[in-house]
């Protein structure tokens, strides 16, 4: 039976529910500066020297540093079993290529890859070029060096096993296009994760990625003394301590802030088949596009888009004042360095803790305790890949991006919306602190991103798309809040996004509805004084008379424009007016 009217619906909820995954980095904490402004700011934590006497637990909601602090490694997976007999158990083994003798017994390997600049039109799984762009004008990147120059487990790709090269961090100059710190450098880091198994070491492995990141740091010079990261994932406190996003052991690429000046930036990227279908990530105003590498081999993925500011959340107690949610997740549920966990008196501990974004029972605990407020704002430009879509039978497996889903939030979901069957709905979880470090109200971006033909598979739309979509964002107390809203459809894509809510309201819904040719809804409307949410209708481009109705429930009202606007349930109509 085909249905004259379908119904979409996004709801971008900011309840604190999902997964608790955190690692323990080190003790104590500080930041580059400290001083009460939202001018943003780069997060430092301090070395781990046990000076402070004080006895505290605490955790940071930092997502700028998800790419940073490991280095290319491709080795056996079984990290406590020598299979070759020549090196020590407990030791993992490293390969410089899958022919390497190291690993002439290996049948399971392991490899994190952090792809290198292309070097020739042949080339494959590389960086083809970085770029920003700047009133409708592109800057074009320069690869300037990699740092450190090499690395101890770097490794060499074999395009027959898709496996790609594996090397340090690059640097590129974007003329012109500078930073917070005067520079017009930026380290860029592209990565992937996988594995591969075999049925004997003499056949040849296959490998599988599940897990593709990107991200691009403002830089600067300084020279120094540093720790070099290593496979193992040691050697981080250039990272965490000294702000490097890059590091030789004695060079170190400073993390700098964006200039959030409208100022976008992008980067193409060749792989040797489609990484993924749907991303998601820390952008504002993003394109994606994924073709065909004109020389034959692969896929080109390109992303642009604007940095965001994000807050972040620092918070630390004793043992014995933490709510009992926290006590329970951090009774030695997650990893820790040193021998902080061994302590029996949980109340001597001196541990600090990089929480996942995707953390939301933490954060929602830690957000009561530091009264609902952000240490800082960093400023990020990253995203990630997700394997998988909204809903399995509607990806497309073609070649081509089914969606994208970006927001500034401390906290969000990692990965696409998901599909909620009993709703209808799309739904994408957010958190952010409500206030900034100065005390103002943080405001929120959201971003999602759908191809046309993903939208009518999964909410089931038949014939012509152009639909009408309205947003209104909602608070706690069913208050409707105002926002400045991007809906539109445009080349086969619908874009939505909001702006400017703030983190207090608990739903984002844009809602969509397909109906019949002729109607026609082209205002924006306005804020009621009580509240009402704002609106806004796209387009099908067939004109025809609108109406405009308020309805009243309560002291609530509710506007709508169009050809036929109706009150929602429960609302009586007060006035109808024509509008054109």
């Amino acid at each position: 039976m085909r249905r004259s009217v379908s119904v979409l619906s996004i709801t971008v909820a900011l309840l604190l529910t999902t997964l608790s995954t955190l690692s323990t980095v080190a003790t104590n904490f500080a930041l580059a500066e400290n001083l009460p402004d939202d001018s943003p700011k780069i997060f430092l934590l301090p070395r781990l020297d046990e000076q402070s006497g004080e006895n505290n637990i605490a955790v940071i909601f930092d997502d700028s540093q998800s790419a940073l602090g490991y280095a290319s490694g491709l080795g056996d997976k079984e990290n406590n079993q020598n299979p070759d007999g020549t090196q020590s158990r407990n030791t993992k083994i490293y390969c410089n290529s899958v022919n390497d003798p190291a690993c002439a017994k290996t049948n399971t390997y392991k490899v994190y890859a952090i792809l290198q600049p292309c070097k020739s039109v042949s080339d494959i799984n590389c960086i083809d070029s970085v770029y920003a762009e700047s009133q409708g004008k592109r800057i074009p990147g320069n690869f300037k060096e990699n740092l450190p120059t090499t690395s101890p487990t770097d490794f060499s790709g074999d395009e027959s096993a898709g496996l790609p090269s594996g090397g340090p961090p690059s640097i590129w100059q974007i003329p012109g296009v500078k930073n917070s710190g005067g520079s017009d450098l930026y380290t860029v880091i592209v990565s992937t994760r996988g594995e591969s198994s075999r049925a004997a070491a003499t056949s040849s492995p296959i490998f599988t990625f599940n897990e593709y990141t990107t991200a691009i740091y403002p830089a600067g010079i300084k020279n120094g003394s540093f720790s070099l990261v290593t496979a193992e994932g040691s050697g981080n406190d250039a990272v965490t301590v000294g702000g490097c996003a890059a590091n030789s052991e004695n060079v170190c690429a400073f993390r700098e802030s964006f200039i959030t000046d409208g100022t976008a930036f992008g980067i193409s990227i060749r792989f040797s088949k489609v990484p993924a279908n749907w991303f998601y990530g820390r952008l504002s105003k993003q394109s994606v596009s994924l073709t065909k590498n004109p020389n034959g081999k692969g896929v080109i993925l390109d992303v642009m888009g604007e940095p965001v500011k994000v807050p972040i959340v620092y918070g630390k107690s004793t043992w014995d004042k933490l709510p009992s949610d926290l006590q329970k997740i951090y009774s030695g549920s997650f990893p820790s360095i040193g021998n902080n966990y061994i302590e029996a008196d949980k109340n001597k501990w001196k541990v600090t803790h990089i929480a996942a974004s995707s953390d939301f029972p933490a954060l929602k605990s830690w957000l009561s305790i530091v009264k609902d407020t952000a240490v800082a704002q960093t400023t990020q430009w990253y995203f990630k890949a997700s394997p998988i879509g909204v809903d399995p039978k509607c990806n497309s497996n073609q070649l081509q991006v089914d969606g994208i889903v970006t927001s500034n939030a401390t906290g969000f979901v990692p990965g696409p919306p998901q599909f909620n069957s009993q709703t209808q709905a799309l739904e994408y979880q957010v958190s952010a602190p409500h206030f900034t470090a100065a005390g103002n109200a943080f405001k929120g971006t959201y971003d999602l991103a759908i191809r046309v033909e993903q939208a009518k598979c999964i909410y089931g739309f038949k014939g012509n798309f152009p639909v009408k979509a309205t947003v209104s964002i909602i608070s706690e107390n069913g208050i409707e809040q105002i926002a400045s809203e991007n809906v539109g459809e445009k080349d086969g894509w619908l874009r939505l996004g909001a702006y400017n809510f703030s983190f207090s309201a608990p739903k984002l819904r844009v809602k969509l509805i397909q109906d019949s040719p002729s109607e026609s809804v082209v205002q924006v409307g306005k804020q009621s004084s009580n509240g009402s949410s704002q609106k806004t209708e796209i387009n099908n481009g067939v004109k025809s008379k609108s109406y405009k109705i308020k309805c009243m429930k309560g002291n609530k009202s509710f506007v709508q424009q169009g050809k036929n606007p109706t009150c929602p349930k429960g609302y009586k109509l007060i006035s109808r007016t024509v509008i054109n």
